[in-house]
């Protein structure tokens, strides 16, 4: 028999991150990838510790102790539970709908290591995710012959721009990000992952374009 948990209705639709305490304890790709692997929309089945390792291709074992760690961060919730061959089967769901970290705590962490930990364990866990999509053939290549046009898009630039430009450019892709961010219900909605990524290299001399 399945049961549901009763902490499903503290789950919120932003989880920030604003202590150094969090943002150190996500700060490890494995994690990072583990809360990516959840499905998106509120009626997305819970997963189990198995379920997990298989989307992510790893040892069902090596993750126990990062899901408890996540679990005791207040980041994934047991949302369903039964007992299989005598044990008890958890299921888990994010404790959120959109997790995001706080400018602040960037700040905090600039004198220290913590920030740059974090931020390439969010682009490592990017990088895994992706491989772990491609392996398993999740990810369209080539656009459809008709239809819309899903293929995966990746662009590159570096180019010159003033403060003002790139504030404007940084803050529109923000907004837009903001605002298209939620999950649709409808019958065919597919997971999209996003990804944005701008820094601007202070101290460099700019070369002409």
């Amino acid at each position: 028999m399945m049961e549901a948990s009763l902490s499903e209705s503290a789950v919120v639709d932003v989880r920030r991150i604003t202590d150094l305490e969090t943002l150190r304890m996500v700060a490890d790709p494995l994690r990072l990838s583990i809360l990516a692997a959840f499905p998106s929309g509120e009626q997305a089945d819970p997963l189990t510790v198995k379920e997990l390792a298989e989307r992510l291709g790893e040892n069902q074992t090596k993750l126990y102790r990062h899901i408890k760690q996540l679990e005791e961060a207040n980041l994934i919730y047991v949302a369903q539970t039964r007992v299989v061959s005598g044990i008890i089967e958890k299921r888990y769901r994010p404790t959120y709908r959109r997790l995001t970290i706080e400018n602040d705590v960037f700040n905090l962490a600039q004198d220290s290591e913590d920030f740059s930990d974090t931020t390439l364990a969010l682009l490592e866990s990017a990088r895994d995710r992706l491989r772990a999509d491609l392996r398993a053939g999740r990810v369209p290549l080539d656009p459809p012959a008709y239809g819309p046009d899903l293929s995966l898009q990746i662009s590159s630039v570096r180019v010159n721009m003033t403060p003002e430009r790139y504030v404007r450019v940084r803050t529109a892709i923000t907004e837009l990000i903001e605002r298209e961010a939620h999950s649709d219900e409808a019958p065919g909605a597919l997971p999209v992952v996003m990804h944005a990524l701008l820094y601007p290299t202070l101290g460099e001399r700019p070369q002409p374009s």
